[in-house]
């Protein structure tokens, strides 16, 4: 059965922020400074810090952030550190304001013959 991604991200959603601040913390970088550092306003970054942040909107803020920390998309979202390509799952759907859902599921990993590990 596939999990709904974006369920999953909500239901977790201050958790995100709190990873958000703990990573500026461990870091030593002010609120004020990952946004100059990742080019998006103060008001905006200091809306996803803390117990009620919320998500990004915009999946390349999201993209911007792990990079800047070096950190996987699914560790800022979930907390977990299963490494997802974010510019691939964006490069096969296309992704316009709105409520949409996506889902992933895990299927079991096949060797060079075909099969299952």
């Amino acid at each position: 059965m596939p999990i709904t991604l974006w369920k999953k991200a909500m239901a977790k959603k201050n958790e995100f922020g709190q990873r958000l601040e703990r990573l500026c913390k461990e870091r030593g970088i002010a609120v004020n400074e990952l946004a100059r550092r990742i080019s998006i306003s103060s008001k905006t970054v200091h809306e996803w810090v803390g117990s009620s942040g919320r998500l990004p909107r915009n999946p390349d803020h999201i993209k911007a952030l792990a990079q800047f920390f070096n950190v996987g998309v699914e560790f800022l979202l979930f907390g977990e550190e299963n490494h997802i390509n974010l510019e691939s799952l964006i490069s096969k759907s296309e992704i316009h304001t709105g409520l949409y859902e996506i889902s992933i599921r895990r299927v079991s990993k096949k060797d060079d013959d075909g099969k299952k590990k």
